[in-house]
């Protein structure tokens, strides 16, 4: 039985308006593709087809993701998708935990049988550890940063606006370097997204410029080079506390930082991942590679 503050509510609006039912609600259109707009993407873009979304979606004052939907829809496809040197230009950007006498976790590890082996795997409970951002490129690599908490949205940003973008500024490379991170929640704050807007040209990620599919770290030069080799050199090393450990991570990031051509190699295999990712039909592949 409806309450007594719904009955009322009823009757005055039969009062004030002869009917019960609710009035027609001025709406807006509930999506951006309109004929309109369309029309305005494809002249921007045929006018300078060299304009960046960034400021296509400025100038038309459309959001980038509606401004991606009608490119979309128009077909219209980057030339940077095909672009020899776009590899060398993608700055890689992932954080890992490091754990003092840790092991490294990968991710595709597996026990093959035909029976069951009852396999166990222990775990320390909590081992002192340290989560770290790092990036990699054809330039050699970037960081390690150390966060002293969990990581979050605005000490994510803070790192990069206080030490990470003030570093790649100085590289005469910036000004076409193009952003990478993962989907992780603390990269996906609004603020985050706002200052890789105003940042750079491109990034990839969730609602950049240039998607990201999900779970597809074995596609990232961090997930299958840098930290493998980080770790492994760094817990062979055992580490006595966290201060030795951050000072073997900074001393094997020096070195990577030196070998410049690794870092190219390494970055010109993300073709080759692609590929193969495509002939396996998206599924696993690491065991391919």
């Amino acid at each position: 039985m409806p309450c007594r503050q719904t009955i009322y509510k009823l009757a005055k609006k039969f009062d004030e308006t002869g009917s019960v039912d609710d009035a027609p609600r001025s709406s807006r259109p509930t999506t951006a593709k309109t004929e309109e707009n369309i029309q305005l993407v494809s002249e921007a873009f045929v006018l300078n087809p060299q304009t960046s979304q960034r400021r296509a979606s400025s100038e038309l004052q459309i959001s980038r993701t509606s401004l991606r939907r009608i490119m979309e829809y128009l077909k219209l496809k980057s030339s940077t998708q095909e672009h020899p040197t776009l590899l060398g230009r993608i700055l890689w950007t992932d954080e890992s935990t490091f754990e003092v006498n840790g092991r490294v976790n990968r991710h595709n590890c597996a026990y093959w049988s035909d029976t069951n082996p009852h396999l166990i795997i222990e775990q320390e409970l909590n081992v002192p550890h340290v989560t770290i951002w790092g990036g990699i490129w054809s330039n050699g690599v970037v960081g390690p940063y150390f966060f002293e908490d969990n990581v979050t949205s605005q000490n994510y940003v803070r790192m990069l606006k206080d030490t990470i973008v003030p570093h790649l500024q100085a590289h005469p490379a910036f000004q076409t370097m193009i952003w990478q991170q993962g989907g992780a929640p603390p990269h996906y704050g609004q603020v985050v997204r706002y200052l890789l807007d105003d940042t750079f040209l491109d990034w990839i990620d969730r609602r950049g410029t240039i998607g990201w599919p999900p779970h597809s770290s074995d596609l990232m030069p961090c997930d299958f080079f840098l930290w493998e080799i980080v770790k492994d050199h760094v817990y062979a090393q055992n580490p006595r506390d966290i201060n030795h450990m951050k000072s073997l991570i900074e001393e094997e990031f020096a070195l990577l930082n030196s070998n410049i051509e690794l870092c190219q190699v390494i970055c010109r295999s993300v073709a080759d991942r692609c590929q193969i990712c495509l002939d396996n039909e998206g599924k696993q592949f690491e065991h391919l590679c």
